[in-house]
């Protein structure tokens, strides 16, 4: 994941939040069951920091007391689960170029819901961010702007906060991209932990590249250029899997 830079006091974590059940029995389609993912449900299973587990080994380490952190699409019946970090709320970003986003079903504030495959068929940019980050609201401008210049593209601002929060800083802030709220399993699951985190997925789902926030000492015009330059690399043709 490319970095770029932040000031120390604006790297905030996300906040602690009520974790899943940390127990799984040895049957796997029994605990598949109790995620209501359909008939013959796609699941990924990821340790902690990330990295693909099989379900024997992820059954074992809940049954050691660890928790996970879920996102899923029902209706695709496709669920992703990581384990979290022994004591900390979530792991660290895990996600990097040529892997498949992770799937998720969201409301957006406009009372819709919305899956990972409404985005398919075009370049996606996400932006992660929550109300009171700074640097969050600096970057709106450079948003919108891009947003202005980009219409082949889809654009998806995404937050763990509730709609009440995340409707008052689209009406503060001026942002005027989709914006999906409660997307906390969505966040853990990927283990972003910086704002803004900014990921760019390709039209088949899968990430073209990430960075976390722009440098607060840039004016609008440079933090605009950098985003140009940053998507003109992510969008060059992943190796053949």
């Amino acid at each position: 994941m490319r970095r770029f830079p932040l000031l120390a006091c604006l790297m905030a974590l996300v906040p602690t939040t009520p974790s899943h059940a940390s127990s799984a029995t040895s049957d796997e389609p029994h605990f598949l069951a109790t995620l209501q993912l359909g008939a013959a449900p796609k699941v990924r299973y990821l340790d902690a920091a990330g990295k693909p587990v099989a379900y024997a080994a992820f059954a074992q380490q809940l049954g050691e007391g660890r928790d996970y952190s879920l996102t899923s699409d029902r209706q695709a019946g496709m669920a992703v689960l990581r384990l979290r970090p022994p004591g900390a709320p979530a792991g660290r970003f895990a996600f990097g170029r040529g892997d498949a986003f992770p799937p998720f079903e969201l409301p957006s504030l406009q009372g819709q819901t919305q899956r990972l495959a409404d985005f398919h068929g075009r370049y996606t940019l996400v932006s992660f961010f929550f109300a009171e980050c700074v640097p969050c609201i600096a970057e709106v401008p450079t948003l919108n702007a891009y947003a202005r210049e980009h219409g082949d593209m889809n654009f998806v601002a995404i937050t763990y906060q509730d709609a009440a929060t995340a409707g008052l800083f689209v009406r503060l802030r001026g942002l005027r991209w989709n914006v999906l709220h409660d997307g906390q399993g969505l966040v853990d699951t990927l283990g972003v932990g910086v704002y803004p985190t900014l990921m760019l997925l390709d039209p088949s789902g899968r990430v073209a590249g990430a960075a976390v926030g722009m440098s607060m000492r840039d004016t609008r015009e440079k933090r605009l250029a950098d985003l140009e330059q940053w998507i003109g690399q992510w969008r060059r043709p992943l190796p053949a899997r």
